[in-house]
């Protein structure tokens, strides 16, 4: 039942066509992806740019439009790294770097790569509280996929964090 309710969610924010259209409801999907060549994750996060750009422009206390310009990405770059984790162990957040990010119809794709410097993967702790400093009603998807499986979670405003074992 709950990837049913996660499958039909993560339809209704990707098969919503090129429409661009005000929405009642505030989610985002980040995709991680273990490239064991490169030991590392890859990750990206998908979120409308609407929200994104109210978020930006919260924190930075004025108004923000998205672009890709330095200062865009140095922006975002901040915002992720206190919103979004990775960590194999609880409490030890591993650094990453935001590659770069792209437009795409009414939503951003944001894309970071976490180097883990291990040939595993037993365990993985996510934080994504990426836009739930703006929405209350915010959901975050998580799809992880390692050795040819993939484990979903939701997470919101009152579980930020969860783990996940392979």
């Amino acid at each position: 039942m709950k990837y049913k309710f996660l499958f039909l969610l993560l339809f209704l924010i990707c098969g919503s066509g090129g429409a661009v259209f005000a929405h009642n409801y505030h989610t985002s999907i980040t995709d991680v992806k273990y490239n064991p060549r490169s030991q590392s994750l890859e990750v990206a996060v998908k979120v409308f740019t609407d929200d994104l750009e109210s978020t930006l422009s919260r924190h930075a206390k004025k108004e923000m439009h998205y672009s890709n310009t330095a200062a865009v990405k140095q922006q975002l770059s901040n915002y992720l790294h206190n919103t979004l984790a990775f960590a194999l162990q609880p409490g030890k957040p591993l650094p990453y770097t935001l590659l770069g990010s792209e437009e795409e119809d009414n939503a951003i794709w944001l894309y970071i790569e976490v180097p883990l410097k291990q040939a595993s993967l037993p365990q993985l702790y996510v934080k994504n509280a990426v836009l739930m400093d703006t929405f209350s009603d915010q959901m975050n998807i998580v799809n992880i996929s390692y050795k040819g499986k993939t484990e979903s979670m939701l997470l919101q405003k009152d579980e930020q964090e969860k783990k996940v074992s392979f």
